[in-house]
């Protein structure tokens, strides 16, 4: 005979996108709050561009200042000079490997002005076309990554549905990939019930949902697994909300009431 056994569900999304940073940073906004419905792209919090804003800013002063270096003409008279203390550092050196044990300290004192004179006189000179056009690239380099980072300056959201939060806050410093809540489809949603023990619930058999708003009867998917058998049913209205909580008839599996 036909069986009606009590039991319990819980309703779970039909799926969840996990919500990630997408890079280093610090919140200074949350724009979208725990539990609203959003779509995807939507925005859900902004990182703190203060500093990244003032890096970028010195950068490219950085470049205007190389690339003006770039443009001018060798100094023939700051060449000539480095030149010149260049041969009286290297004097100076070999004057120095000569003096007596009573001369070294003067000879000493002379390396080393000679060895000032020539650092002045290459600072004057500047880096070379090669030197320039090195810490050109790099700098470049080094403004494309931040202007990529100001790009990305908010975190959104990766699918349509309902937004649940865990751990972002305003002020929160955060690392790449760091997991601050899920995106969870709720057009359709999962009724979890509860096996009673030494029962088998198989794919096709049925459970009516005790809801406040009226009773839904469910079909399961497939076999229980475990204690729990799984009916996925549409909820494009979102009438229904996942975590909802209630009592469950299972329709049981017929049992003859002769022995045999």
């Amino acid at each position: 005979m036909p069986r009606t056994l009590k039991t319990h569900f819980v309703l779970a999304p039909a799926s969840s996108t996990e919500l990630t940073a997408p890079r280093d940073g610090v919140i200074a906004e949350i724009v979208t709050n725990d539990g609203a419905t959003v779509a995807r792209g939507s925005v859900i919090a902004k990182y703190d561009v203060t500093d990244l804003e003032k890096q970028i800013a010195e950068l490219e002063k950085k470049l205007a200042s190389l690339e003006e270096k770039k443009s001018k003409p060798p100094n023939a008279k700051a060449k000539a000079a480095l030149v010149k203390a260049e041969a009286a550092l290297k004097a100076a050196e070999v004057a120095l490997e000569k003096a007596t044990r009573a001369n070294k300290s003067k000879a000493e004192k002379k390396r080393d002005a000679a060895k000032a004179v020539a650092e002045k006189a290459l600072e004057a000179v500047g880096p070379g076309p090669e030197a320039l056009e090195t810490e050109l690239t790099s700098s470049r380099d080094a403004l494309t990554a931040l202007q990529a980072q100001l790009a990305s300056a908010t975190i959104t959201s990766p699918a349509s549905g309902v937004l649940t939060l865990a751990g972002l806050e305003k002020g929160a410093s955060l690392k790449a990939g760091a997991k601050l809540g899920t995106v969870d489809d709720v057009s359709k949603l999962k009724a979890q019930v509860d096996v009673p023990a030494g029962e088998v619930v198989g794919k096709g058999q049925a459970a009516v949902l005790v809801l406040p708003g009226g009773n839904k009867r469910v079909m399961f998917d497939g076999d229980a697994k475990g204690s729990i058998a799984e009916a996925l049913f549409e909820n494009a209205k979102g009438e229904l909300k996942a975590g909802t909580r209630g009592d469950a008839e299972l329709e049981g599996t017929q049992r003859s009431l002769v022995a045999k």
